[in-house]
């Protein structure tokens, strides 16, 4: 039982214990992640918010300190990760820099023991590389509508080109597409993910919008058909812990407890079991004993209505029983 309970409060002790920060920034900004740990090796994890429009579903390691010197083991943040200070020396940062709207997640340091520092990343929408997109979407409507405009001081783009995750938009069923605009008419779950503008003229001028009906992207509408989620705008409860973790922390902690209590009830349904069969062998096992009154005889003594028989004096040939008298014949020796 005492393992059981250890296994139900250890999993929220240990992340509870993580401190959490929320940084909003937007898109183009450099963001430093600080961490304080003095032992080697540490690791930063990422834990993506917008799914589909990462590309990923899972936490990922994203940069590994070790005696050996330290890399980045995925793939789009490449370039744009570097490491300030000396893990050595007590604190360092680990630095994104060209930040754009699916970076967004948590972002956590961890020693070779346990998690450290917890950040809440979220790039909201913006002005980057002189695109930014907007969604013009109208409360409670299943339509959605993303615009594509100039930000920048310079020249202004004239022609667009739209993609979702790769694909060009011209492929795709349902979506009507302007010079500058995308206009979704009936947007489902299948339109989640990463839609991306471009200047045709200059492809290097693009931004990205990420549409996940399951946080607040912009849009306000489908509150009666995507519940609300109270956490979307940092990602995390109070816990410090992602809505995608939580649910698996309280699913194994359900299991867990669940179990005890299964264990527990068998335990005492064991036990009660148990003594009742140790009751019933005391009972059957105890010598025989007679509960009967005394009753008189016609000496006048008491005897028990087991009486043995005593071959020295005699033995019962018959008993009467009258009212409150026994008479018996006996026949001596």
């Amino acid at each position: 039982m005492r393992t059981l309970l250890a296994l139900t409060v250890l999993p929220w002790l240990t992340l509870s214990s993580t401190t959490v920060k929320n940084i909003a920034v937007p898109p183009d900004v450099e963001v430093a992640f600080k961490c304080n740990v003095t032992t080697l090796p540490v690791r930063w994890m990422w834990f993506p918010k917008h799914f589909k429009c990462a590309g990923e579903s899972s936490m990922k390691v994203i940069y590994t300190i070790d005696m050996y010197g330290n890399k980045t083991s995925v793939q789009r943040f490449k370039k744009r990760l570097t490491l300030r200070g000396d893990p050595r020396a007590g604190e360092h940062a680990l630095v994104l820099s060209d930040s754009v709207m699916s970076d967004s997640g948590t972002y956590s340091c961890a020693d070779s023991k346990k998690p450290i520092q917890s950040y809440e990343l979220e790039v909201t929408a913006g002005c980057y590389h002189n695109v930014q997109i907007k969604n013009r979407s109208r409360s409670r409507t299943e339509r959605v509508i993303l615009s594509c405009s100039s930000c920048a001081d310079g020249k202004q783009i004239k022609n667009f080109s739209w993609t979702f995750n790769g694909k060009p938009v011209n492929d795709l069923q349902g979506i009507k597409q302007t010079r500058s605009e995308i206009i979704i008419q009936k947007v489902t779950t299948n339109d989640e993910g990463k839609w991306i503008c471009a200047s045709v003229d200059d492809p290097s001028q693009f931004s990205e919008y990420c549409l996940d009906l399951g946080s607040k992207t912009g849009r306000k509408d489908n509150e009666h058909k995507y519940p609300k989620n109270t956490t979307q705008v940092t990602g995390l409860n109070k816990s410090g812990l992602t809505d995608p973790l939580k649910a698996v922390i309280v699913a194994v902690v359900v299991v867990i407890v669940v179990a005890s209590v299964t264990s527990v009830w068998l335990y005492l349904y064991r036990r009660k079991r148990s003594r009742r069969l140790n009751q019933n062998l005391t009972v059957n096992s105890a010598p025989n004993r007679d509960f009967s009154t005394p009753v008189s005889v016609g000496t006048g003594q008491a005897v028990t209505g087991t009486a043995t028989q005593d071959e020295d004096e005699g033995q019962y040939a018959s008993l009467t029983v009258r009212e409150s008298a026994i008479y018996c014949d006996l026949r001596v020796k």
